[in-house]
């Protein structure tokens, strides 16, 4: 639907692609925040993807890959007032957006140009938002962390289910993931993993009734929590 240049996005570069007035899928005006399927595929080297309202660039990630891989990732992102979402991308890489859905600006959901929640990789992303010990999740080891009241993205109350990107890196075993609302928990999976691997996925995830999430995952470890918007109760 969009024309953009047969070439890769260069690395620590951005491109900006108007999402509304997409005939038959996007109208021209009143869109809040669009949801995509972003798909990287040929990056010269490993990095991740950044989807963003064209604004101020906070390099957290929405899709992460490793150099020659073909990786693809849901997205919920904020529309510029233009109308516009940039993606800048770390390592030069080709780009496939498809689109699956629009969201009305005022509605229930409110989005949020991403923003670092978490990381527990030692001396990483010292820009998070919440500070969290430096150590791998597993097994007992259960994260809860407080979702709501973040500065510019989520406010301290009304918040019903917080929009996130969850990145599992530095993984000991095959395993998953699983984000839920600090109560009884489910072993069902948010995320999955390899063995050594850095992979990520959006998840939708309720808060519970003091506004925080908690994080298992039935192998050890690391993880990056991103967030890019908030539902209304």
């Amino acid at each position: 639907m969009r024309n953009v240049a047969k070439a890769k996005l260069g690395a620590n570069k951005s491109m900006e692609v108007p999402v509304t007035a997409l005939g038959g899928y996007v109208p021209s005006s009143g869109v809040g925040s669009v949801s995509l399927n972003v798909v990287v595929t040929n990056p010269d080297a490993p990095g991740f993807i950044t989807v963003y309202a064209c604004g101020t660039l906070t390099q957290v990630s929405s899709v992460n890959y490793v150099a020659g891989q073909t990786v693809a990732n849901a997205v919920i992102a904020p529309v510029s007032a233009n109308g516009t979402v940039c993606f800048y991308s770390l390592a030069a890489t080709d780009l496939v957006v498809d689109i699956n859905g629009w969201i009305a600006a005022g509605s229930g959901f409110h989005g949020a140009d991403p923003a670092r929640v978490l990381d527990t990789r030692p001396g990483q992303s010292t820009n998070a938002i919440r500070h969290v010990p430096k150590a791998k999740i597993g097994g007992g080891n259960v994260l809860e962390v407080q979702v709501t009241d973040l500065p510019g993205a989520v406010p301290a109350s009304g918040v019903s289910a917080v929009s996130l990107n969850v990145t599992a890196t530095n993984t000991e075993a095959g395993g998953f993931i699983t984000v839920f609302a600090c109560g009884t928990m489910e072993e069902v999976s948010s995320l999955n993993f390899d063995t050594d691997a850095t992979v990520a996925n959006a998840v939708l995830a309720p808060v519970s009734a003091s506004g925080t999430i908690c994080l298992y995952a039935n192998q050890r470890t690391d993880v990056i929590v991103d967030i890019n918007g908030w539902i209304a109760d």
